[in-house]
């Protein structure tokens, strides 16, 4: 989903970045890409909509100030600030209060979600000095559990597995 969402924005992008300076119709045409692809994404349409409206107001109140930037970088910049804000404004670190400290992971089929958990047991066994444990849940999936453990044996953290549920 991420990878269709991020070449949908780059195209959007591309509607700009061949300009000389931006206009209000490439910005139009941009900021239209823009919405449908995170509509596509699944993002609700009101808020889509609202930060489409925020991107296009700041790339416009830009046209005259900055001559000498690149317009498809500086859309990519609006874009990715209104994104960081949309999502929060600042990054906010993982909670593993407790004991023990327990992260539940879902998503779609093929979303990632293993991948991920292995770097989240990475970052949190390198960086914050926890001893985590992957415990294989995916029971619909065949390889789910075996790929689980290649991945906590490749990184060094333990899986909690039951081998008899695949």
């Amino acid at each position: 989903m991420f990878q269709s969402l991020s070449d949908r924005l780059e195209s959007a992008f591309k509607v700009v970045s061949g300009t000389h300076k931006i206009t209000e119709i490439n910005v139009a045409e941009s900021i239209k890409e823009i919405r449908r692809a995170l509509v596509g994404a699944d993002v609700n349409y009101k808020i889509a909509k609202e930060f489409t409206d925020r991107v296009k107001d700041k790339a416009l109140g830009t046209e005259n100030v900055l001559k000498n930037v690149n317009p498809g970088q500086l859309m990519v910049k609006i874009v990715m600030d209104e994104l960081t804000e949309l999502m929060g404004g600042q990054s906010v670190g993982i909670n593993v209060k407790g004991s023990p400290g327990i992260v539940l992971v879902a998503g779609l089929q093929g979303s990632g979600k293993t991948t991920f958990s292995g770097k989240l047991a990475k970052h949190l066994k390198e960086q914050r000095k926890l001893n985590p444990l992957l415990v294989a849940c995916d029971v619909y999936r065949p390889a789910a559990i075996d790929q689980l453990s290649v991945l906590g044996e490749s990184i060094k953290v333990a899986v909690y597995k039951e081998p008899e549920n695949k």
